[in-house]
């Protein structure tokens, strides 16, 4: 083999122009087809994809040889592999994380049906030459130092013991060292199979409180469905988002309401969505994007994924320091907001999905909305304003939530950061630890119904 190193060049094989696979029939009869792209598996291996049993798939099981080239965007360099099939894997870590990325591709080109993986052919790669004789490979400067930017983030996040700050820590990091500068962190409903915008990053909505079903979140809902992380460079046009939230004049009888506005880039280039899993399971995602090509590449997704880790660990770990925490004191209660005549906030809730309207717009759903509720109501009824969210935690059943426990405290965290996006005489303020108070403007005026 050349001096070259797969790892050196494994930047080139995103795809940004096609790859070209070159394979030749037992007689001798020359095959090219194009590629959407090559998969980098390890220092030795690359991975294709099997999705059509055409001839150069018949020519490379006949002789077990391919050549592929590829070409750089950036510099105009190429490079030629010469390949050795060794086999087809149709489950495994290779195979999900193909399967995810053109999913991913899928999404973007409203071709679902044709992007069908069959499987993953895994071939060594025996040589790797430049395309023109004597012309180096172009060395593209870095726009950043990703491993001392990660180990910088990383040390904050570990720093972090407050489950409230922690998603501005993550986002700060991302763009003070890692030079993102948009990014959205989604967190998983797995009872709705759905995706909630947490936090966000760099757009003109927030959109705390968006939400969107699994299936048509694209990038973001693959990362999380299959658990491994995906990487688009070249996109051939926006993804189209389709209807997201509900239309709340048909669903909700007739009544006004506007969803929450979609945090993203309407153009974006590059977009790189990394699961966020922690204790065997996918609790959300992080999704990073560009108005630039190739902006992110195998080097920014390797730092994302190790830091998701981290992220994913710590929402875990402090939400359960806020249920394990003590319930509100005499000290901590707050008293009931002073009553305005005719001037009350109008609260309508409805059970059959957690909706929650305030003066006629529509604020939020799901398990924070099920949540808001409860406190008004308790608040309303005992004058009450303080809670818990261990009080929450035993409240769950007869609220008629799913098994929320692992995740009660940033669903109230979702609840939080969305009044305080709304900006309203409505908010929630946190006492200390795993203890907060539901401060109020105005008098409330509560009304549930189905709809």
């Amino acid at each position: 083999m050349s001096a070259l190193t797969l790892h050196a060049v494994r930047r080139i094989l995103d795809g940004g122009i096609p790859p070209t696979l070159c394979s030749v029939s037992e007689d001798g009869v020359p095959h090219v087809n194009l590629l959407s792209h090559v998969e980098y598996v390890d220092p030795e291996h690359v991975a294709l994809t099997f999705q059509f049993f055409n001839h150069s798939r018949q020519n490379i099981l006949a002789t077990g040889r391919a050549s592929l080239m590829v070409e750089d965007p950036s510099t105009g360099g190429g490079l030629a592999l010469q390949l050795r099939y060794l086999r087809t894997e149709t489950e495994g870590p290779v195979f999900e994380r193909l399967r995810a990325k053109l999913a991913g591709i899928a999404a973007h080109t409203g071709m679902e049906d044709v992007f069908r993986l069959r499987g993953a052919d895994i071939y060594r790669v025996q040589d790797i030459a430049p395309l023109h004789e004597g012309a180096p490979l172009a060395t593209l400067k870095p726009r950043c130092d990703l491993a001392a930017g990660a180990r910088a983030v990383s040390a904050r996040l570990a720093d972090c013991s407050d489950l409230a700050l922690l998603p501005q820590v993550a986002l700060d990091g991302l763009r003070q060292d890692l030079a993102v500068r948009h990014a959205i962190l989604w967190l998983l409903d797995s009872h709705r199979q759905s995706l909630y915008a947490l936090a966000s990053m760099g757009y003109a909505q927030p959109g705390i409180g968006a939400e969107l079903p699994l299936a048509e979140a694209g990038l973001a809902g693959v990362a999380v469905r299959e658990g491994v992380a995906l990487r688009i460079g070249h996109m051939a046009r926006m993804y189209r988002y389709g209807r997201t939230l509900h239309q709340i004049a048909v669903d909700q009888g007739g009544i006004d309401g506007q969803p929450i506005a979609l945090p993203g880039l309407p153009t974006p280039c590059s977009q790189l969505a990394v699961p966020l899993r922690a204790q065997g399971r996918t609790v959300g995602a992080l999704l990073v994007e560009s108005e630039s090509d190739q902006f992110f590449g195998y080097d920014d997704e390797d730092a994302l994924a190790v830091l998701g880790a981290q992220l994913a660990q710590a929402l875990v770990a402090l939400q359960r320091a806020e249920l394990d925490a003590t319930a509100p004191t005499h000290q901590d209660a707050h008293a009931a907001p002073s009553t305005v005549q005719g001037s009350t906030l109008h609260l309508r809730y409805f059970p059959r999905d957690g909706t929650v309207f305030i003066d006629g717009q529509y604020l939020i759903k799901g398990v924070a909305g099920a949540i808001l509720w409860k406190i008004a109501s308790d608040a309303q009824r005992s004058g009450r304003w303080d809670f818990s969210t261990r009080e929450l935690r035993l409240a769950g059943s007869a609220l008629g939530l799913p098994d929320v426990q692992d995740n009660l405290g940033v669903r109230l965290l979702l609840l939080q950061r969305r009044l305080a996006d709304w900006g309203g005489p409505l908010q929630i303020h946190k006492l200390r630890r795993g203890c907060y108070a539901l401060a109020a403007g105005r008098a409330l005026q509560l009304e549930s119904g189905e709809g």
